[in-house]
């Protein structure tokens, strides 16, 4: 006889695995977005609603709020692509913990990326660009959408020097480079003169959402 804890616990995990399954669509479309300079089919992927919805990208600052959401997703992605120019932006390693009570998620990705920037006294030159991902997801009628979005930024490089000879591209100062932009949290990119530090943290099994504090936790035992 299948007793009806067993029921709910064999529902729980359906409705998990179909999460997973819709997570990773939702985050696979919003990067093809970005690759594409799509900027109205990336917001349409955000909890917009909410007042804390929020978005951190490398070292351009926090941004909260629709306001601030949507003036960094346009600063970045709107502008018009030039002939030459290439980001593209891919997804690896899924690590996607969905939250007991089902309303949250918290998911990391890796995002190897390669591109090619132009300019106008230049042709285009072949970069890296290589980070994480790290987001917290909240269901709103029955819909998943992106709560809180963080990009790691971890290379950005031309792709004849390589990462090691070229660190242009990521060390500038660490300010808000828009009006509306809040300080970085974190913002720590490779470097030929430093240790590695095990940042964004992997997300582990949790029943409720208690913060975005998990996308930089060292405890790794937790």
């Amino acid at each position: 006889m299948i007793t009806e804890e067993r029921k709910r616990a064999l529902l729980n995990s359906i409705e998990k695995l179909e999460a997973y399954q819709e997570l990773q669509n939702l985050m696979g479309r919003t990067v093809a977005a970005v690759n594409f300079r799509q900027p109205e089919k990336i917001l349409e992927n955000f909890a917009l609603d909410r007042e804390d919805v929020s978005l951190e990208f490398a070292d351009e600052g926090v941004f909260e709020g629709k306001e601030g959401v949507t003036a960094v997703v346009k600063e970045i992605i709107a502008k018009p692509p030039k002939k030459g120019e290439m980001v593209d932006m891919q997804l690896t390693t899924p690590m996607i913990e969905v939250a007991g009570d089902g309303n949250t998620a918290e998911a990391l990705w890796w995002c190897p990326g390669a591109g090619a920037v132009v300019s106008e006294k230049a042709e285009p030159q072949a970069i890296w660009a290589w980070g994480m991902l790290a987001a917290d997801f909240i269901k709103e009628k029955d819909q998943w959408k992106i709560w809180h979005l963080h990009y790691f930024r971890y290379i950005k490089c031309f792709y004849e020097k390589g990462w090691v000879e070229d660190t242009t591209m990521i060390h500038r100062p660490n300010l808000p480079m828009h009006p509306l932009a809040k300080p970085s949290t974190y913002h720590n990119p490779y470097s030929p003169n430093s240790v590695r530090d095990g940042l964004p943290a992997c997300p582990r099994p949790y029943e409720t959402y208690q913060g975005t504090g998990w996308m930089l936790n060292r405890d790794k035992t937790r």
